[in-house]
């Protein structure tokens, strides 16, 4: 009787299409929007930043105006698998109310640790290199706005990327105790920084925008986004909104996830295996995923950041 609590051999498109449910802090896809493509490596042709010159006045009559050759460049990626495999026993299936439920289990979690490292890879396409400032609590607005003004040239939203951690501690040693806004007087406390600690973390984020004159700001996981090699560091970029997947082509943007899709109904690949040898059914989710990066001057990484008093 113990074989209806083994899963089928066999791909699963059904297990793939399930929603894993809310990802607080998985924003990969906003910073680097996804292109699917059809080969697993290849070259990728893009927009770069031109320049803007002077325009002309003054031309004389029947001479040709002075000009700039615009062009695209070229780069290569190659989507990488990325898998796990999660492991349910049959015993454990009975427990979670049958094989059904035990294939949703096994395939969710196999999915989400695919997510957490296409997530990873991301952070530090964006937030591994070298620094560019180090922040200054009394002139970290000034040192954003510069950050900002040197990005001109790029085209999308400007954002704040940074973990919920990060942000925390940058709204309190900045917004909050220097600047004094009005937004933290709302609420008593014993000073603007304690006044502030009542407001709702939504509350925060729309200050953070206005102070900062930022379009958004991208609230990444604490564990992904903020690890040891890059505690303490937030991104300033311009990002795409993804609605073109071409965009990248025609306009001078951060960059994209060229992920390779045999099916692309799902960025993922699902399998579910009966192992009668070990007793276990096991369920493997896999997705090939490349970051690239293909303008590098449309963001700049912030650090230095103290996050030892901020709450998760």
């Amino acid at each position: 009787m113990q074989d209806k609590y083994y899963t089928q051999d066999a791909e699963r498109p059904d297990l793939a299409a399930l929603d894993v449910g809310k990802l607080e802090g998985f924003v990969a896809d906003a910073v680097l929007p996804a292109v699917t493509v059809t080969e697993k490596s290849g070259t990728v042709y893009y927009k770069g930043a031109t320049a803007d010159e002077d325009a002309q006045e003054g031309r004389v009559a029947g001479s040709a105006p002075t000009g700039t050759q615009i062009a695209t460049t070229s780069t290569t990626y190659t989507a990488a698998e990325i898998i796990d495999r999660g492991k349910v026993t049959p015993d454990e299936a009975k427990q979670m109310g049958g094989i059904e439920k035990a294939d949703e289990v096994g395939a969710k979690f196999a999915m989400r640790s695919v997510l957490r490292l296409k997530e990873a890879k991301v952070r530090l396409a964006v937030m591994g290199g070298m620094k560019n400032y180090t922040v200054d609590a009394a002139k970290v607005q000034l040192q954003i706005q510069n950050a900002l003004d040197a990005m001109e040239l790029y085209e999308g939203r400007s954002v704040m990327i940074a973990s919920k951690k990060v942000i925390k501690a940058l709204f309190l040693q900045t917004i909050a105790e220097k600047a004094g806004l009005s937004l933290c007087r709302i609420v008593t406390g014993t000073s603007s920084a304690e006044a502030a600690k009542g407001l709702s973390f939504a509350a925060w984020l729309e200050a953070m925008k206005i102070f900062f004159d930022v379009d958004d700001v991208l609230v990444g996981n604490n564990e992904i986004w903020n690890p040891s090699a890059t505690a303490g560091r937030f991104t300033i970029a311009k990002v795409d909104d993804g609605t073109d997947p071409l965009s990248h082509k025609y306009r001078p943007v951060l960059g994209k996830q060229f992920r390779y899709l045999p099916d692309p109904a799902t960025p993922f690949i699902v399998r579910s295996v009966p192992d009668k040898v070990n007793i276990n059914n096991l369920y493997d989710a896999t997705m090939w995923n490349n970051a690239v990066i293909l303008n590098s001057g449309a963001f700049k990484i912030f650090d230095g950041v103290d996050t030892s008093t901020a709450s998760d």
